[in-house]
């Protein structure tokens, strides 16, 4: 059996551990053996799977100091392309392939590393009994760490500028990570009844949060390829989104859903019109329903094979 090193950021955020332990869980199907990367006391390996191709760097680099056999396989999450590009690059390069999420990444990347970069959307599991949302008022669903590439008070605003009729709610589940910005997410939670902050909630309740809201939102001013976008797809909820390119690279440039980043009259302009335009939100649910096929565990499963049977 082979065996697969799986390298992420220390302190990794919600999206990437939902990643990495749904590749993990696909390669072990495929018949690896996963293990955390560590520089001590492990097998030999021969791969190496790095998520974020800036924060990893050091950690990989001894790796495949201590497996120099390995292939090397990066994969991009959004930060180290946008935000963190110069040092992502040694790895890039180095890399036998590139894992990007969503075709707007390939344009970030050199012509070499594109040659090497392979697209696999990330998958999300549907539930079997999901519930029904509300019918009393319209419940958002924002799931987002509380720091400032996510935005997650633009919600807030927004919500703040609906007219004083509107029954629009904010429910906001996301990991306390910004001290400052969390301390202006409790005072708004408090204060805003149109916002509510849960703090930190499991993937089974956040998946239950999308599945039984109105829509689902992702203010974020950076990403890669998120995870609430997929999750929505595959519960076929509506989806708010900015217009950072991982948004508009899963979703497409003419989704109705879509704002400027940062902007939150745009915001609370959908907002009204998913509350009180009839047929609307059914526009956006139809748009999910035509983008659902990205979620397909089968079809992520069957990338990593198609992957896989190239380097081995």
């Amino acid at each position: 059996m082979k065996t697969a090193l799986l390298s992420l950021p220390h302190g990794s955020l919600g999206g990437n551990r939902t990643t990495a332990l749904r590749w993990a869980k696909l390669l072990r199907e495929l018949g690896w053996h996963v293990a955390r990367a560590s520089v001590r006391e492990q097998p030999e390996a021969q791969l190496v799977l790095a998520l974020h191709a800036a924060h990893t760097r050091e950690e990989v680099e001894e790796l495949l100091r201590l497996h120099p056999a390995a292939k090397l396989v990066v994969a991009c999450t959004g930060t180290d392309l946008y935000e963190a590009r110069e040092e992502s690059q040694p790895l890039l390069d180095r890399a036998d392939r590139v894992v990007v999420l969503q075709d707007r990444m390939l344009a970030e990347l050199s012509e070499p590393q594109r040659a090497r970069a392979r697209l696999i959307y990330q998958s999300a599991p549907a539930l079997e009994d999901p519930p029904s949302p509300p019918s009393d008022h319209l419940r958002v669903a924002l799931i987002a760490s509380v720091r400032p590439v996510k935005d997650p008070l633009l919600a807030a605003r927004a919500a703040r500028m609906l007219p004083d009729t509107s029954r629009v709610r904010i429910v906001h589940l996301g990991e306390a990570i910004d001290p400052a910005l969390t301390e202006e997410v409790r005072r708004e939670s408090a204060e805003n009844p149109r916002y509510e902050w849960r703090g930190h909630g499991s993937r089974l309740e956040a998946l239950r949060l999308i599945a039984g809201s109105h829509a689902a939102l992702l203010p974020s001013k950076s990403e890669g390829g998120a995870s609430l976008i997929t999750e929505a797809l595959a519960a076929g909820t509506p989806i708010l989104a900015s217009d950072a390119p991982g948004n508009v690279g899963l979703l497409g440039e003419d989704h109705p859903g879509l704002f400027p980043r940062g902007d939150a009259e745009a915001l609370s302009e959908l907002l009204d019109r998913a509350e009180s335009e009839e047929g609307f939100l059914q526009i956006l649910r139809e748009r999910s329903g035509e983008r659902a096929w990205i979620a397909s565990t089968d079809r992520e499963r069957a990338a990593w094979q198609e992957l896989l049977a190239e380097l081995f």
